[in-house]
């Protein structure tokens, strides 16, 4: 049964709701900027994306170990960043190491990297918005103790790492699945709330974030609905420019010989 809507210029099927069909495996493993599929080009470029989610992963648990860190959607981005860079790198290692991954459906490691990217991508984009628009102070009551560079690093460098993925892949992104990214965005706003229920505190307020306040329930209900319609527009625009990444590349770089209509014969030579 199709639905009546369009993916990359395709009908679609109920399938492809999730991550666990897509006509070519390639696309997860080859970059959009080279003219075949080896996996060699995006294993470099991804061991260098992973090298650095990790890198800002591991700064930010070192200069802020409290046993509150993970509450904070900020580190969730960086763990959600890091499992997702990680994942491409192992997938782009396997691709190299396995000559035939084709089957049925696609390998679950695959689902799981397409899955993260469709999450992270959008969240990581999103939490860097509503920290420099909602959360960052140029003039912080202690100076000494913040780290300007740390905040561009997780709160932007971020945001960079996961854009460079998008582009440097030829990952698809379905409109379909906009669900992952809002659901994981709600799933933190419910947290928050039963966070505050239960007692939790961070520096002795009880709440994660002030514009996130559960006491005042009207405004953290506002924040969170301008959140969520926030990362529908971001999904769009992620889906827009994944479009135009494989229109251009494909144009470009990715169209081979044998993609080409095969030369008529030249009727003057007849």
């Amino acid at each position: 049964m199709y639905l009546n809507l369009d993916d990359y210029g395709k009908s679609i099927t109920h399938s492809d709701l999730w991550v666990t069909s897509h006509d070519k495996l390639s696309d997860f493993y080859a970059s959009s900027w080279q003219p075949g599929e080896a996996p060699v080009p995006l294993l470099v470029m991804r061991l260098i994306l992973a090298s650095a989610a990790l890198g800002i992963l591991v700064w930010s648990v070192t200069v802020s170990p409290t046993p509150t860190w993970l509450v904070f959607l900020t580190n969730w981005g960086l763990v959600l960043v890091a499992m997702t860079t990680l994942n491409g790198l192992v997938l782009s290692c396997i691709a190299l190491c396995r000559k035939n991954m084709d089957g049925d459906g696609l390998p679950w490691f695959v689902s799981t990297y397409w899955f993260l990217f469709n999450v992270s991508v959008t969240i990581a984009i999103m939490i860097t918005a509503l920290y420099w628009i909602l959360i960052y102070d140029p003039e912080p009551e202690d100076p000494e103790s913040h780290d300007l560079w740390l905040d561009i690093g997780t709160h932007a460098v971020n945001s960079l790492i996961m854009l460079a993925e998008l582009l440097a892949t030829r990952t698809p992104i379905r409109f379909l699945h906009l669900y992952q990214p809002l659901g994981m965005g709600l799933c933190y706003a419910a947290f928050s709330a039963i966070y505050y229920v239960a007692g939790g505190t961070v520096n002795g307020f009880p709440y994660i974030y002030e514009v996130l306040d559960w006491r005042q329930a009207k405004r953290a209900g506002a924040i969170v609905g301008g959140a969520a319609a926030g990362v529908i527009i971001i999904y769009a625009f992620l889906w827009g420019l994944a479009l135009c990444r494989d229109k251009i590349s494909t144009s470009l770089i990715r169209t081979t010989s044998h993609d080409l209509a095969p030369v008529p014969p030249d009727r003057h030579m007849a």
